[in-house]
């Protein structure tokens, strides 16, 4: 049986008489059918081939001796590509389950079910993929985001959720989406682990990597900015593992995506409502529970709202060598917007007071951009601080387009830090400030 079995799976369908004629159905028909038996008979391998692809092969194995014992036809199609196409469905993200097996595909969105569109390299690519109607799309997001426990439906039409590979989902469905369902998945495809990737792959120069790496081994408070799919993320994530392996980190984010391995790590998750609108866990719930957790170091994968407050308080009370990230078009702009995002706390401190404590609390901001070509790239760094004349400063001591280093650090960020650590600095960073040993020995 066995081996017939293994001479058909590569066999297209022969008419040879009239009952297979009879028997002949749509492609949708026959998964349908397939896939109310599989669910059926075998839920639990189903839920493990949603988690983890190396199942899948199990889950065509059974299709295909579905299709055999049943004599289910479908012209044009070999056994093999109807049981794959059937485990797409039934375990994978249906029609746009290939495209998460492309390492260029680094963006999949999906507006409606007639049009997907694709990002590689950095631009935009319209597909000749489809979704059936809107049902099968809404299908496969709730298939999504009931794996890891989120739901979207009339009540809740929008969501965010993740992919067992760590890709970022989103999804938004009418009333609020007037093209049908919505589907945004931005994929993370090539993991950055050390800064010398972010070297070679032009995101940086040798440089500036000693730098950055020296800010976080000098416990300075850094915050990534940038826009929408700069790469904030993944610098973020680099910068976590040059971390020292002694110190207890406590990572929170709104879906999880930094990886820390080697290191003492504490991964904390933000928790959405449940259908009676109660038991959701903020990032500022999180954050508040992680000052009592002996924290070294706290990561924020992204300040966005109240928790930016208690991150201020947090880095002005003691807890040094903290990293997030912040959506801004610049170094300046970046903080304005923690300025704002603080003031949402409603905390009753004046705008004055707030912007103090911002110039104490952060040190470093690094701004990235996403160029026309699609690279992306730190275009600045800037030092923060609080300047007598000019009150709360960001000032730039790196920038990619004018290819030149600051002549000299401002005296407020050296009383800030304190002179040795600047020292340090200067050594770290072997630019246009850096090499005269007569301006450091004047620090």
């Amino acid at each position: 049986m066995v081996s017939i079995l293994k001479r058909l799976e590569a066999e297209p369908y022969r008419l040879s008489n009239q009952r297979e004629e009879v028997r002949e159905r749509s492609v949708e028909d026959v998964t349908e059918t397939v896939r109310e038996k599989i669910l059926e008979s075998h839920p639990e391998l189903v839920m493990e081939a949603r988690m983890f692809r190396e199942k899948r092969k199990e889950i065509v194995a059974l299709v295909q001796e579905l299709i055999v014992s049943k004599e289910l036809y479908v012209p044009k199609l070999t056994r093999r590509d109807l049981a794959e196409r059937i485990a797409q469905e039934l375990c994978g993200l249906g029609p746009i389950d290939e495209l998460l097996d492309d390492p260029e595909v680094t963006e999949i969105m999906v507006n409606g079910p007639r049009e997907v569109f694709v990002e590689r390299q950095g631009l935009l690519q319209k597909t000749d993929i489809q979704f059936k109607d809107d049902d099968h799309l809404l299908d496969v997001i709730n298939r999504i985001v009931q794996g890891v426990g989120r739901r979207v439906d009339k009540s809740v039409p929008y969501v965010d959720a993740r992919l067992p590979d760590g890709s970022r989902v989103n999804a938004i469905i009418p009333p609020l989406s007037l093209n049908g369902p919505t589907l945004t998945i931005r994929r993370f495809p090539k993991k950055f682990s050390s800064l010398d990737e972010l070297v070679e792959n032009d995101t940086l120069s040798e440089d500036l990597a000693r730098l950055l790496k020296r800010c976080v081994e000098l416990r300075l408070d850094v915050v990534i900015s940038g826009g929408s799919g700069s790469g904030k993320t993944t610098t973020l994530n680099v910068l976590a593992n040059t971390v020292g392996a002694g110190e207890r980190i406590i990572v929170i984010e709104d879906s999880s995506e930094i990886r820390i391995p080697d290191h003492h790590v504490v991964y904390l998750e933000a928790r959405p409502q449940n259908m009676e609108g109660k038991g959701e866990v903020t990032i500022r719930d999180l954050l508040r529970n992680a000052l009592r957790m002996r924290p070294d170091r706290i990561i924020i994968g992204e300040c966005r709202g109240k928790e930016t407050f208690d991150l201020i308080s947090a880095m002005n009370t003691g807890h040094e060598g903290c990293l997030s990230t912040v959506h801004a078009n610049s170094s300046r702009d970046c903080l304005e917007r923690l300025c704002g995002m603080a003031l949402m706390a409603q905390e009753g401190v004046p705008v004055e007071v707030l912007r103090s404590w911002i110039a104490i609390a952060v040190d470093v901001i690094v701004h990235q951009v996403k160029k026309a070509d699609g690279t992306r790239v730190v275009s600045e760094v800037s030092l923060v601080g609080e300047d007598r004349e000019k009150g709360l400063v960001a000032f730039p001591i790196y920038s990619r387009d004018s290819g030149q280093d600051v002549e000299e650090i401002p005296p407020w960020f050296t009383e800030k830090v304190g002179r040795e650590r600047v020292v340090q600095l200067f050594e770290a960073f072997r630019g246009s400030w850096g090499c005269d040993k007569e301006r450091r020995e004047n620090l």
